[in-house]
């Protein structure tokens, strides 16, 4: 029987199994073509196949295959549909099982799941056995563009970093066509353009301890630290040991890039004066001036503020291992 690909809205499927495809990511042809033969030869039977759209990005999904007892779920897209519908089954004891088919794949990277072979991943994606995986959870009052602020928002997920500053400032300014041709690097294009912007000054409060002043380039707060080409932007951020990861950058001089470029890419223990690590469970960041924010790559808005906090071991993730 081939599958099907139903809207999430329609008829009760029987299937224990939905696959979650965007159809704007890389080999998503092929990999619904692949998916519905592998889910037969393991035995799984007919999977439930979705695909996500502009105004429902995975999430909407995700709750419908919750609400219909499926008893797997696997995500095809980059780190924006992944988020989305990690956002959903966090908590759930549902197993996800990740397609990286997006520019980055960041999560998949820190997870070890990356492959340029789509077979290899849809394989891995459905074999028993789960990893328990952190979930980091923001909320934020939003900025209008005349300068209003709004109410907090409800928790939203990230599964690599949270940042508020320029590093969200250099996301917005990537150009899509730039990063369909050059990937990730188009990321370090354009923050290259942003080296020798002013530091921003914020309050930030680390596990409800009383807050203080900083000066930084950017605050990043990592559940992942890694990004691909071997650079660590947070050594010791991994989304298995229960905290979060901050990183603040006080950059005093643009010949401080260098240093933190080389401990990035070299990984050496020698402290850098231009970057300050911590952890902690909770975390609190007031900016002076409303500034921009991103949740795994994707600008969110403009803010007035930043609460984060962690869920250990939320989400079960299947890594072939």
């Amino acid at each position: 029987m081939p599958a099907h690909d139903e809207p999430f809205s329609g008829p009760e499927p029987t299937s224990p199994v939905w696959v979650i495809l965007n159809p704007k990511a890389g080999q998503y042809a092929r990999a619904r073509r692949e998916i519905g033969p592998m889910c037969a030869a393991a035995g799984l039977g007919d999977p439930h196949i979705v695909t996500t759209t502009r105004e429902d990005a995975g999430g909407p999904q995700a709750r419908a295959a919750l609400a219909r007892g499926a008893r797997q779920v696997v995500v095809g897209g980059g780190d924006g549909t992944v988020r989305e519908v990690a956002e959903a089954l966090a908590g759930s004891g549902v197993e996800l099982g990740i397609l990286p088919l997006g520019t980055a794949n960041l999560f998949a990277h820190n997870l070890g799941l990356r492959t340029r072979h789509l077979r290899a991943a849809i394989r891995r994606a459905l074999r028993p056995g789960a990893t328990p995986v952190d979930v980091g959870w923001a909320s934020w009052r939003p900025v209008s563009a005349d300068g209003v602020v709004g109410t907090p928002t409800r928790e939203r997920a990230f599964l690599v970093m949270a940042g508020v500053g320029h590093d969200a400032a250099t996301v917005h300014d990537t150009r899509p066509e730039h990063k369909d041709r050059l990937g990730w690097l188009a990321y370090v294009a354009a923050g290259l353009r942003r080296l020798r912007a002013h530091p921003l000054d914020m309050r930030v409060s680390l596990d409800m301890t009383p807050a203080r002043r900083i000066r930084t380039w950017t605050l990043i707060v990592a559940n992942c630290g890694a990004i691909p080409a071997g650079v660590r932007v947070v050594g010791t951020a991994s989304p298995f040991d229960g905290v979060l990861d901050t990183l603040e950058v006080p950059i005093r001089s643009p010949l401080q890039w260098g240093e933190v470029a080389a401990k990035g890419i070299l990984h050496h223990a020698r402290e850098v004066t231009a970057l300050r690590y911590d952890q902690a469970r909770t975390v609190w960041a007031v900016p002076d001036h409303p500034t921009p924010l991103h949740l795994d790559g994707d600008v969110v808005g403009t803010v007035a503020d930043l609460r984060v906090r962690v869920q250990a071991g939320a989400l079960l993730v299947r890594r072939g291992r």
